[in-house]
């Protein structure tokens, strides 16, 4: 039996091909700092993969400090208000045990101007997207109206690194 050993981008590129991920026509430069790497159809909305603009450089998270680190301290805001349903439905399809590689910096649900996006401050390598899950999960209780809501929470740990997690209606911005 012959097991095949394929790099994320190679998946992805079959993925293209047979129709399950759409590819990006063109970078969206409407995002400082960002283009999209790839769309997955979810339901009605699509699921946006943003990464670093190429000459932009990532971001260096920080070293693991054990002391801080873990500790998902949620702030909320008034700002960049995003839907609770569209968060609520990103959220649950984070929980599914895809893989995202190095360079993503957030995922989006929707479209536009009605979207809802989890992004963190740092390049942290391939993870699972269930890495995210408990800090956005812990965002979206403490941070959301029966219609909108907005928040960070600091110091949570992908990957072994520290970062800060955002859950907006922006894919970029997240510090």
């Amino acid at each position: 039996m012959k097991f095949f050993n394929l790099s994320v981008a190679a998946v992805l590129q079959l993925a293209i091909a047979i129709g399950i991920v759409h590819a990006a026509s063109a970078p969206d430069n409407s995002v400082p700092g960002l283009i999209i790497s790839h769309i997955v159809p979810v339901g009605e909305y699509n699921m946006t993969y943003w990464v670093d603009a190429p000459g932009i450089g990532t971001v260096a998270a920080r070293a693991l400090d054990a002391r801080a680190c873990g500790t998902n301290d949620v702030s909320c805001s008034g700002s960049h208000l995003a839907s609770t349903d569209i968060c609520r439905q990103l959220i649950n399809n984070l929980n599914t045990g895809t893989s995202i590689g190095n360079s993503p910096r957030s995922i989006c649900l929707g479209q536009s101007n009605n979207q809802c996006c989890v992004s963190w401050s740092g390049a942290v390598g391939t993870m699972p997207e269930s890495n995210l899950f408990n800090a956005a999960n812990k965002i979206f209780a403490t941070c959301w109206s029966p219609t909108n809501g907005s928040g960070l929470a600091r110091n949570v740990i992908l990957n072994n690194i520290c970062v800060t997690e955002c859950l907006s209606n922006r894919p970029n911005g997240c510090s």
